[in-house]
């Protein structure tokens, strides 16, 4: 009896083993469509008042999911008040004319899709709303920044945003990762990122704004853990604070990649180079987290229909006072702050000095890391050299100058009575001289860079 024992329990085991392995394991294709299926159906069959939701929202819920259920819920960050998004879904599903403009880094351009324009998240989000609301005129506009910063787009967004935005997806999470601050509470990323959330928030047809956030670098590969991301929680504060709804890759794959040790996630849905950079499947799964959201919001207006609610929301205004003080009192310091330490970042083992002209920024080409830097330097004089030797300069004619002061005013004291006018007026020659000759020597195009440079970028 006892080999018949040891032999159950040993097969119980494995057993156990097995459905643990199972369980671990990522969902396949069939499993995730099953579950679709399951919950849709059951969505279809609500009953609000008088209408059933599968006959009033059909077009709007007949979408392929590829991603599981359960992180593509995770992925729907925060909704908040949601006024101006129930506008958009609200004009939809009227027939009235939609305007919708991604603005972001990599993803936004969709370069590593198998088909840019076609299988990217914009792409593949704009073919939906135009599949669910078939009676509406869906005019999308991509606005790819390539690998600028929060801070440059803010300083140039009349030129990345059309006056008639109606929806705005803001992808800036990877770009701003590179140079992301220490500081939770006082980072330049965060400011400069206001500033633009301010700008479209504020822009003249109230668009509705999505925060579309993808993935830092070393995200996807295992290299940066879950939490080191601007997306939580400086980005995610500033969501609450102008109540703008939050849809975050990162959520919508993290269980589907395979953990490592140091709470990193590996996943085939990014390129593995950079970790962030979505490929195909991470498209998809950026544009099931954006379908999900705006069936949410259609099943929201049954139960509240648009009206006095969203009408007052929209009319409010953005709030005067910002999270960050010197966001309204020093934009420019700002954006400059953030604008030089991204730069060193991403220009590292040189240093560059800040541009005097912060509009200069917006002429560079961001399709990579070495244009950037070309026009930068060609655009912008930021020589190491000069940088140097303004830096250099300065000290030298600052010290002379002191000096040179110091000496006609011991000169100045010591004087005799006779010779008191002569004295004043050399001493008067004397520090004019220092002040012109401090003045040619300190010249400079800007402010050293003092930010910490990374390689990886």
């Amino acid at each position: 009896m006892a080999p018949a024992g040891a032999a159950r329990v040993t097969f119980c085991l494995v057993l156990a083993a097995s459905i643990l392995s199972i369980s671990a394991a990522p969902q396949s294709p069939n499993a995730i469509s099953k579950e679709w299926a399951t919950y849709n159906m059951q969505r279809q069959n609500i009953r609000i008042g008088s209408q059933i939701t599968g006959d009033t929202l059909r077009s709007v819920l007949d979408y392929s999911f590829a991603s599981p259920l359960k992180q593509i819920q995770s992925s729907n960050v925060y909704q908040a008040g949601n006024a101006r998004m129930r506008r958009v879904v609200h004009d939809l599903q009227r027939g009235n004319p939609i305007k919708i403009v991604a603005i972001g880094g990599v993803a936004t351009n969709g370069s590593d899709a198998s088909s840019p324009g076609s299988d990217d998240f914009f792409a593949l989000y704009v073919k939906y709303l135009k599949r669910g609301f078939p009676n509406a005129r869906v005019e999308p506009v991509r606005s790819s920044a390539g690998i600028a910063p929060s801070a440059v787009v803010a300083e140039c967004l009349s030129s990345y945003l059309p006056k008639d935005a109606d929806l705005v997806l803001l992808e800036m999470t990877a770009n701003d990762g590179v140079g992301m601050d220490a500081s939770l509470i006082d980072g330049h990323n965060a400011k400069a990122y206001e500033i633009l959330l301010r700008g479209i928030l504020g822009a003249e047809k109230t668009p509705a704004l999505i925060l579309t956030q993808s993935m830092v670098n070393g995200m996807g590969n295992g290299s940066t853990p879950f939490y080191l991301t601007p997306e939580a929680p400086q980005y995610a504060a500033l969501a609450s604070y102008y109540g703008t709804p939050v849809v975050s890759m990162r959520n919508a794959i993290w269980g589907s990649g395979t953990p490592t040790r140091n709470s990193g996630m590996i996943t085939d849905q990014v390129v593995q180079e950079d970790g962030s950079t979505p490929l195909s499947p991470g498209h998809r799964s950026m544009a099931d987290m954006l379908v999900f959201n705006t069936q949410r919001t259609a099943e929201d207006l049954l139960l509240l229909p648009y009206g006095d609610y969203d009408t007052q929301s929209i009319a409010m205004k953005v709030p005067d006072t910002p999270v960050y003080g010197d966001v309204s009192s020093e934009p420019w310091t700002v954006l400059s702050n953030s604008t030089c330490m991204w730069v060193r970042n991403i220009s590292a083992p040189d240093t560059r000095l800040c541009p005097v002209n912060m509009a200069q920024m917006c002429s560079l080409d961001y399709s990579n890391r070495a244009n950037m830097l070309r026009t930068y330097d060609e655009r912008i004089d930021t020589r190491t050299s000069n940088s140097k030797a303004a830096l250099i300069g300065g000290v030298v004619a600052g010290v002379v100058g002191g000096l040179l002061l110091i000496g006609g005013l011991l000169a100045f004291c010591i004087i005799s009575k006779k010779r008191h006018a002569q004295k004043v007026a050399a001493a008067a020659e004397a520090k004019a001289a220092a002040r012109r000759k401090e003045m040619a020597s300190s010249g400079s195009h800007g402010v050293p860079i003092t930010a910490t440079s990374r390689q990886d970028f």
